[in-house]
């Protein structure tokens, strides 16, 4: 049993009840309104003399106006507050970044954007709510018998489902503003097998007697009310009918707005109050008045036939006027009626000059009251696709920029809409998703640090929409802005360059000038990081202690003249190497030189000499010892060319460095390294 009594059910239920009626009575003229634009966007019976619109305006505006606030599927910018951000901050945003991306395409949140937007303009209220769902799988552990013992559950492919709320079907609580909205409820018309899962059983119980109808035994679909009261922190499941109370729980998501909702979406909002203002009852009369003037341009123009009577003897006339191609119809009494004066003058045309100069200024007219609700809605020739041939591109360029900022209000409370909805998707990941599942949908490489922050939440980060992504932008504007903003970056850097290299102290303040340059356009969220780390980087070193030109040229001269050190050590090491290599060939060939000498005195030769000499092999011996030797000494000479080289080269650095100024230094020793290097 629950913890309240069954009177105490009854009265929750009839306050609640109680409720909704009141909020019915505060809202009664607009969906009064708004019953009629359905009806009329639906070409339904619109106009107080009940026939249908024969020119739907309402419809014509709210198809050109919802794909011009909401085409394109949005796209999450999930940022650290805090200026500096580490690797994992970073990975721990796209993961989020990444699972609700994950779960807006697998949950058509496009759809139900689309379905809020025609609401919105429709009957002025759109809403879309956010439902956690998961399935629920046993935990079941395996003993080595080959057993087996269910030791729990687990929830298992957490997700969220996007529902868009009909504007009938959602009532809210008394308020001024949306932050001190005491309660909202949605209703739902369901089964009796969907009643019978969400009803307390011994709650319902309670509540039954014979003063009491049960819904069940008369009719199979009920229409019950899930109402979120925000005083109480509880949901309730509340029978309209009968104000029977199925079941309540505590707060089931947990979020620290408690609604399940962004703020709906009211084009028109009155202010100090909240009731919705159907957009069209603000021309409602105009478009009645267009419907009067189609309607007569319609009867007119059924009558605007060519008709006329024809003389009593000139009946075979009418056989001519309905004669084919090429046809020819004999005429009887062809000489009486040319007697008459002719077939013109046997026939008598019915007048239609007056009826179609009444037609043409109608035609003017309906342009003019068209002209008239365009200018109230805001929706101009451009807006629609239609412009003057006569009109010249600056015109039109001009109508664009200033037709579309009324537009634009319109973009803009759509994004909040999409942005407070990721808020929530966040807060519910954050609750009640595994880390294990973020990082299946994100597909990021998980890490122990990574597990723990993810289950820290999200109070430390930025949740938005990423720039202009709900509304996809024309192809060749977009290219357009990506020259200029090409173009512009050259030109800054090219005025900049200089004053950076004369005073590095400024590159901060010159990354700063460009990052507020660049923040006028729509880069997308990798290239505004990539330009908020130059900024950073840029004002880190700017930061750094700057030497002194003096100890500059100093720390040349000295990492000069270690370079030089190394060359002279290269040339020694190189000359003794060869200096080595000489000593010991010269030392063969005296040896040979010995062996030959002391032979020709004894006047006995090896037997090897002998051979060598009967086959003139000493000259042959010799001959490679002479060949090493000549090539170490072109080594010798050619490491010695190249030392020489290098020092030239060096000299001529140092004397241009001492006299050039700072930048020229820098340069140099850049040049210098490079070289030493090599």
């Amino acid at each position: 049993m629950t913890e309240h009594t069954s009177d105490s059910l009854k009265q929750i239920g009839a306050q609640w009840i109680a409720r909704l009626r009141q909020s019915e009575i505060r809202e009664e003229q607009w969906v009064k309104d708004a019953k009629a634009a359905e009806n009329a966007y639906l070409a339904g019976q619109a106009d107080d003399d009940g026939q249908s619109p024969e020119w739907n305006i309402l419809h014509s505006n709210v198809e050109t106006i919802v794909p011009s606030i909401y085409n394109s599927t949005p796209a999450p910018d999930i940022r650290p507050r805090a200026s500096k951000q580490d690797q994992l901050t970073k990975d721990v945003a796209d993961v989020f970044e990444r699972a609700i991306a994950t779960q807006i395409d697998d949950n058509r949140l496009d759809r139900e954007m689309e379905l809020l937007a025609q609401d919105a303009f429709v009957a002025g209220r759109g809403v879309v709510r956010v439902k956690f769902d998961a399935d629920v799988e046993d935990i079941v552990e395996e003993y080595d018998d080959g057993s087996e013992e269910i030791t729990g559950q687990r929830v298992v492919n957490e997700r969220l489902i996007f529902e868009n709320v009909a504007w009938r079907d959602y009532r809210e609580g008394p308020a001024k503003r949306w932050s001190e909205m005491p309660w909202v409820a949605f209703r739902h018309f369901i089964s009796e097998a969907e009643l019978n899962k969400i009803k307390d059983e011994e709650m319902w119980a309670a509540q039954q007697d014979s003063d009491r109808a049960d819904p069940e035994g008369e009719e199979k679909d009920v229409d019950v009310w899930e109402i979120w009261c925000r005083n109480t922190g509880r949901v309730y499941f509340v029978v309209d009918k009968t104000g029977m109370v199925a079941s309540m729980e505590d707060d089931p998501m947990g979020l620290p707005e408690f609604f399940p909702m962004a703020e709906p979406v009211q084009p028109i909002m009155p202010t100090g109050g909240r009731i919705p203002v159907c957009p069209y009852s603000i021309y409602k009369k105009q478009a009645e008045e267009l419907n009067q003037v189609s309607r007569r341009i319609k009867a007119i123009t059924s009558g605007l036939k060519v008709r006329g009577g024809i003389a009593s003897s000139a009946e075979a006339v009418q056989d001519i006027a309905r004669a084919g191609d090429n046809e020819l119809i004999p005429i009887a009494d062809v000489e009486g009626l040319v007697a008459t004066g002719g077939i013109s003058n046997a026939i008598v045309w019915w007048p239609i000059d007056a009826a179609v100069a009444v037609l043409r200024e109608l035609y003017v007219a309906r342009e003019q009251i068209k002209a008239s609700i365009y200018e109230i809605t805001g929706i101009s020739d451009i807006i629609r696709g239609n412009g003057a041939a006569s009109e010249t591109a600056t015109a039109q360029q001009i109508k664009t920029e200033w037709g579309s900022l009324r537009i634009k209000k319109s973009q803009r409370l759509v994004e909040r809409q999409v942005r407070d909805l990721f808020v929530i998707s966040a807060d519910i990941m954050s609750r009640h998703f595994s880390p294990q599942s973020l990082l299946l949908q994100s597909g990021v490489q998980s890490t122990p640090e990574l597990m723990q922050a993810l289950a820290s939440g999200l109070d430390h980060y930025r949740i938005d929409v990423e720039s202009d992504s709900t509304v996809r932008a024309d192809t060749s504007k977009r290219r357009g802005e990506m020259a200029r903003f090409l173009e512009g970056t050259a030109q800054f850097f090219s005025v900049m360059a200089p004053l950076a290299a004369e005073a590095p102290e400024s590159a901060g303040v010159i990354a700063e000038i460009y990052g507020s340059f660049a923040q006028q356009f729509s880069l997308g969220k990798s290239a505004e990081d990539s330009i908020g780390e130059l900024v950073e980087m840029a004002r880190q070193k700017a930061q750094q202690p700057q030497a002194e030109p003096g100890d500059q040229a100093a720390q040349m001269e000295a990492k000069i003249k270690q370079a030089d050190m190394q060359l002279r050590q290269q040339e020694l090491l190189q000359n003794g190497k060869l200096e080595a290599e000489k000593l010991r060939l010269e030392g063969q060939r005296l040896q040979l030189e010995r062996v030959k000498a002391a032979s020709e005195m004894q006047g006995v030769m090896p037997p090897e000499m002998a051979a060598l000499a009967a086959s003139g092999g000493v000259e042959n011996m010799m001959a490679p010892i002479i060949g090493q030797l000549q090539q170490a000494n072109a080594m010798q000479n050619e490491a010695l060319a190249q030392i020489v080289e290098r020092m030239g080269a060096r000299d001529e650095m140092i004397v241009r460095a001492l006299q050039a100024p700072e930048r020229v230094i820098r340069d140099g020793m850049s040049v210098g390294v490079e070289m030493v290097g090599q």
